[in-house]
């Protein structure tokens, strides 16, 4: 079971919104579709995501601007930007602006589950380091 970890993907193509939905939903993740940037990030203000899969190209607002708004939303959510029109300076830029990956299309299941499972853990010891008073531990 997935301890009801929730993920949020944006993209303009259905076919690869559905693919994303049946491959996460394997592994039973709550999986929540969109087909642009502005319905995402709308969603996002009502709702909380541990982690989201963005396409780069999509109409009105680009991949990179939805990274930067999901960061200032919700800095703690891992952000994969998804894309068929990978270059270096594309690839640069999301990593900079706190991408967690820059998964380049055709992907493969086990790529998706391995970013899930990294974005996850990268989350967690967030957390724990926020508990602890940081990432060495309160000092006495």
């Amino acid at each position: 079971m997935a301890e009801n970890v929730k993920i949020m993907v944006v993209d303009d193509e259905p076919s690869v919104l559905e693919s994303f939905k049946q491959i996460l939903m394997i592994k039973d993740y709550e999986v929540e579709l969109f087909p642009d940037g502005p319905t995402a990030i709308a969603n996002l203000k009502k709702e909380q995501f541990d982690l989201a899969f963005v396409d780069y190209k999509l109409p009105g607002m680009d991949g990179l601007e939805v990274l930067k708004k999901i960061k200032e939303i919700d800095s703690t959510i891992e952000v994969c930007i998804v894309t068929a029109y990978a270059t270096e300076s594309s690839h640069a830029n999301a990593i900079t602006l706190g991408a967690l990956e820059y998964l380049r299309k055709p992907f493969l299941m086990e790529e998706i589950y391995e970013l899930v499972e990294r974005g996850l853990r990268k989350r967690r010891s967030r957390s724990t380091e926020k508990k602890s008073g940081g990432p060495i531990g309160p000092i006495h």
